[in-house]
């Protein structure tokens, strides 16, 4: 069974890198946007899309005990064959420190079938754990999974904005590249959380994945109506988001003290 780690704070997870992400905004708090496609980082954004795998790591590892550590490579990271079909996002902020990547998501794409590739329009995880699911036949090649959402902050309210924003850029990504139906894989206790923020239904029963180390059930997030309540959340971050393409989206702004951003 997984299980938290109350010794491992939030702030002892959160990698910093030396970046110019900033450099183009000095005042803003946050930047967000895409990362990497594919496996391959935006140019210019090398080290954090290196980071965001640290974070992945000091999360699901040494805080939770989502995965194990027999399940890392040996570079120490979590990364598996899912992150070369997947688009993963990033919320970056502006910390006396340095840059610190304090928000990780990825959307894998179910993709289609290419030449030589054994992996693109093949099954989602989420067909692969629960079968049962999805008894009417395979997705469709623009089926999306929801996945290694991570939002972690000192401060409780600015974890909750990073998380919202994470939402905020997948759900923008899809309506942009005209991806379809999205799931996910989460604990029930997440279930319950993410109701607050967007509109899910649950499409099978709850049951322990090993993989995972716990209990989960699997669910289908409606795209039309969570965009609909993250725009209304997020005070038109989305069509930003929708504006920018793979450009950086800068909030807020930094605190006039240092102290209050630690």
């Amino acid at each position: 069974m997984s299980h938290v780690d109350q010794s491992v704070t939030n702030e002892a997870v959160i990698p910093v890198v030396s970046s110019t992400v900033f450099d183009a905004s000095p005042s803003s708090r946050l930047a967000m946007g895409v990362l990497a496609v594919d496996g391959v980082a935006v140019p210019g954004l090398e080290d954090e899309y290196l980071a965001h795998f640290r974070l992945r790591k000091r999360v699901y590892v040494d805080q939770t005990g989502q995965l194990a550590e027999k399940d890392l490579l040996p570079d120490g990271t979590d990364r598996d064959a899912d992150d070369s079909r997947s688009v993963t996002f990033c919320v970056l902020e502006n910390h006396p420190n340095g840059t610190r990547v304090v928000g990780v998501s990825r959307l894998i794409v179910r993709g289609q079938a290419r030449p030589g590739d054994s992996l693109h329009g093949t099954p989602l995880p989420v067909e692969d754990f629960c079968p049962d699911a999805f008894d009417d036949g395979p997705l469709a090649w623009n089926a999306v999974e929801v996945s290694r959402v991570i939002a972690r902050h000192k401060v409780a309210v600015v974890q909750e904005s990073i998380q919202w924003y994470l939402f905020a850029l997948m759900l923008a990504y899809v309506t942009n590249h005209g991806l379809g139906r999205a799931f996910a894989i989460i604990e029930p206790w997440f279930e319950r959380h993410l109701k607050s923020i967007i509109t899910i239904e649950r499409i099978g029963d709850v049951r322990f994945i090993e993989h995972y180390l716990d209990y989960n059930v699997p669910i289908e997030i409606d795209v039309e109506a969570s965009t609909a309540t993250v725009t209304g959340r997020t005070s038109g971050l989305v069509e930003r988001l929708l504006a920018a393409g793979r450009r950086l989206v800068f909030v807020g702004r930094v605190p006039s003290t240092a102290t209050s951003v630690a």
